[in-house]
């Protein structure tokens, strides 16, 4: 709910946290700038936003292929998918490696959501961090913006990932909590809202577009931006997000 009073049924004893796009900023705009180039160099004149389309579509697919004995990194996803992004836009002749280089030093150094800092160093139960990125580059990017977490599960280490049920899993088996005792937080409707809710887990969606969610996906919460976890736990009764 957005904007009205709201009465918890279950105080949550930990937060399950998302990091890109929810503590810090997705890298959209290193996206956009790769995009951009494809674009420049291709032979079929393919527009910015098409090849973006086309880059995700073809990334997240391999996404859903990517568990177990099949997991690959983001890394090797994100330069596969757009190796095959630049064969199909007649840009074969440039390099996915350099293209895909500034994309992973953002995971490394993000910038960090400017109430990050003050949510966490408030948030009144243990934050477990729930991430579909590699563990090196989400470590990197701890350091870099300075964060301190109770425990951290990757997909990585998982060998899949959101919305697929092993991060949640692990994460709950780490916190020793059943679902119902937990909240996840984070801003994606296909990852963490899908897989949460999969896994039985109430969900805090962070929104700052308003965007609508379809009936299937509908989170129990919704907020702007990450206050509304402190407004969550904040009264006794319900909280306004």
């Amino acid at each position: 709910m957005s904007g009205n009073e709201i009465v918890l049924k279950r105080m949550p004893r930990a937060v399950l946290l998302d990091f890109y796009g929810t503590l810090v900023e997705e890298d959209g705009a290193v996206i956009a700038d790769i995009c951009r180039q494809v674009a420049a160099a291709s032979r079929e004149q393919v527009a910015a936003k098409a090849v973006a389309t086309l880059w995700g579509r073809l990334f997240s697919r391999l996404c859903v292929e990517s568990f177990g004995q099949a997991f690959q990194t983001q890394r090797q996803l994100a330069l596969q998918s757009l190796r095959q992004t630049l064969q199909e836009c007649g840009a074969a002749s440039l390099s996915a490696e350099e293209l895909c280089q500034p994309q992973f030093e953002y995971w490394r150094r993000p910038k960090i959501q400017p109430d990050a800092k003050s949510v966490l160093g408030d948030c009144p139960v243990p934050v477990c961090l729930v991430s579909n990125i590699d563990s090196d580059d989400l470590q990197a990017a701890i350091e870099h913006v300075g964060l301190r977490f109770d425990m951290v599960v990757t997909s990585e280490e998982c060998r899949s990932y959101k919305p697929r049920p092993e991060t949640f899993r692990k994460a709950l088996a780490t916190l020793g909590l059943p679902p119902e005792d937990t909240l996840h937080v984070g801003d994606s409707l296909s990852a963490d809202v899908a897989g949460a809710r999969a896994a039985g887990i109430p969900v805090l969606w962070i929104n700052p577009k308003g965007r609508k969610s379809p009936p299937e996906l509908t989170p129990e919460y919704v907020s702007a931006d990450l206050t509304g976890v402190l407004r969550l736990f904040g009264g006794k009764q319900g909280a306004r997000l």
